[in-house]
């Protein structure tokens, strides 16, 4: 797995330095926003390669290209998702404008990799990005409007979200070695999306800062737990959430109630049970012991 992230990673630097249309500022911070990615990782490009050597009877190390490809046009969503939350320390949100600029730069450069490869089936993996990628961008509408109060209408939200960039890593690696796409594979990779998110959502609530979602008054699995307890505490906590000024927050009694009362260990049970549900399905499809190992690592 190290070995494919590092192939990722340096196609990600010949694909920046090697475009011929862009202006040196812009390549520059295109440069310094791939570093801030190597600190995070090129887990959707993973997926793909590793999908890609699940099925291909051949290797063809041109997929490395759609695999930094991909983490390109990932990398572009997350900056636009932290410019709107302004929830985040990363570089990008220093320079909003020049940010949006390089997010404009990072599509066009994805497309154009992905449109001169020489994949057979690569016009089946573009409109799998396509899709997969306007159901995203619909999920992080609907995340915006932080408006899902209860369980299944926020897993659908994180479905959309989340799980459309994870099944589209799968299935694009999938697509371009065999020219099909399988079920079972767009839905345990939805399921790890899931994964993610929800472990994100808890570690978000580990640090009282600006990513925290009850400063923010944002909704997650945790905090939707705690409001319908009907206690003391998650009346005081609606209250904060409908704009009540007179009601303060204070991190010492919020961190003990995420554990005592089991909101943390509901979220927990919930992302268990989708790994549990994605296990049962990489087994049926007989997937290989290394990419069982691979699968099972983004689900701790």
């Amino acid at each position: 797995m190290n070995y494919t992230l590092n192939d990722i990673s340096t196609t990600l630097d010949e694909m920046i330095s090697h475009e011929f249309f862009i202006e040196d500022s812009l390549r520059d911070m295109l440069k310094t926003f791939k570093k801030e990615k190597d600190s995070i990782g090129y887990p959707f490009g993973a997926l793909c390669v590793l999908h890609y050597k699940e099925y291909a009877d051949e290797f063809d190390a041109e997929i490395y290209k759609v695999a930094a490809a991909i983490e390109l046009l990932v990398l572009s969503f997350d900056i636009i998702d932290d410019l709107q939350d302004n929830d985040t320390d990363h570089v990008w949100v220093e320079t909003p404008k020049f940010s949006l600029n390089s997010v404009l730069a990072m599509l066009v450069i994805a497309f154009k990799v992905l449109r001169q490869s020489h994949f057979v089936h690569k016009e089946q993996a573009m409109q799998i990005i396509e899709k997969h990628t306007l159901l995203s961008i619909s999920g992080q509408q609907l995340d915006l409007l932080n408006v899902y109060k209860d369980e299944r209408s926020y897993l659908k939200m994180i479905e959309q979200k989340s799980g459309s960039l994870t099944s589209m890593s799968c299935l694009v690696g999938e697509v371009l070695a065999r020219g099909k796409k399988s079920l079972e594979v767009e839905d345990y990779a939805k399921a790890i999306g899931i994964i993610g998110q929800i472990k994100n959502d808890i570690q978000d609530l580990e640090e009282w800062n600006q990513k925290n979602d009850i400063v923010n008054k944002r909704y997650s699995l945790p905090i939707i737990f705690l409001l319908s307890m009907g206690s003391g505490f998650s009346k005081d906590l609606e209250k904060y959430y409908h704009g009540n000024e007179s009601i303060e927050l204070d991190e010492a009694i919020i961190k003990k109630e995420l554990q005592e009362s089991g909101a943390i260990r509901y979220a927990i049970a919930v992302k268990n049970l989708y790994k549990k549900r994605a296990l049962n399905t990489i087994e049926k499809i007989g997937m290989s012991l290394e990419g069982k190992e691979s699968l099972q690592i983004l689900m701790k």
